[in-house]
C-alpha cells in the first residue's frame, strides 16, 4: 500500500486515490508524508527529511481517508483527483517498491547490514588479487571471525559477486527501462498508461 498525506493541500493519497481529509492532528512541522509500500520519509517545514520505516503512527490519517469514502461530497465539492505529476510519482513509487522487493528477494538470507558491506568486500578483495600488500581490513577481520583463511574468504566473496552482479545488473536495467517509459508518457499521462507499466 502506497501513502501519501499532503497536508498545504489537506489531502491523504493511498494507491494514488486521493481524498480530502482533516490533518488538523497532524504533528506540527510535518509537511507531507512518502511511504512506498516498504519505507518511506517525512518531510518538515524547518528540518532535513527522516526516514519512515513504517507507517503506524499515521495510521489514523489512513483510517480517516477510508471513512471518506463513505461521505458523499455536496454537490458544490468536486471530488479531488490526483494530478499528473502525483499519478507519476505514484506509478514511480510502484516501481521502486517492486524493485526493491525483488532484490531483497534475492538477498534475504543476509543481514541488511552484511549485504551494505558487499560493495566494501569485493572492492578489498579484487585490490588484494591484483596486489597482495593492499591491506583488506574488512576482510581480515571477518576472515580472523569466522576462522578461515583470509585466502578462503577472498575466494568466497569473488564468487559470490560473480553470482550476484548479473542478477543485481538485470533487476537494474530493469528498474530504468520502465522509469523510462514512464518518463516517455510525457506530463499528461492517463492512469491507464501508467497502469500498463509493471514490474
Amino acid at each position: 500500500m502506497e501513502v501519501t498525506v499532503i497536508r498545504d493541500d489537506g489531502v491523504v493519497g493511498i494507491d494514488g486515490i486521493f481524498r480530502r481529509v482533516d490533518l488538523t492532528a497532524l504533528p506540527g512541522g510535518i509537511r507531507a508524508i512518502q511511504w512506498n509500500g516498504s519505507n518511506g520519509h517525512i518531510e518538515y517545514d524547518e528540518a532535513p527529511n527522516t526516514a519512515l520505516d513504517n507507517v503506524t503512527a499515521f495510521q489514523p490519517f489512513i483510517d480517516l481517508w477510508i471513512a471518506a469514502a463513505w461521505q458523499s461530497p455536496a454537490p458544490s465539492t468536486p471530488a479531488i483527483q490526483p494530478t499528473a505529476g502525483q499519478r507519476k510519482a505514484a506509478a514511480l513509487a510502484r516501481i521502486n517498491a517492486a524493485y526493491k522487493a525483488a532484490v531483497e528477494a534475492r538477498t534475504g538470507g543476509y543481514p541488511e547490514d552484511e549485504v551494505r558491506s558487499w560493495p566494501k568486500q569485493e572492492a578489498e578483495a579484487r585490490a588484494w588479487l591484483q596486489d597482495s600488500i593492499t591491506p583488506t581490513p574488512w576482510i581480515d577481520g571477518a576472515a580472523a571471525g569466522r576462522g578461515i583463511s583470509k585466502v578462503e574468504l577472498i575466494d568466497r566473496i569473488i564468487a559470490n559477486a560473480a553470482q550476484f552482479a548479473p542478477v543485481h545488473g538485470q533487476l537494474t536495467g530493469k528498474r530504468q527501462k520502465l522509469c523510462d517509459q514512464i518518463a516517455a508518457l510525457g506530463d499528461q499521462p492517463t492512469q491507464q498508461q501508467l497502469d500498463a507499466i509493471q514490474w
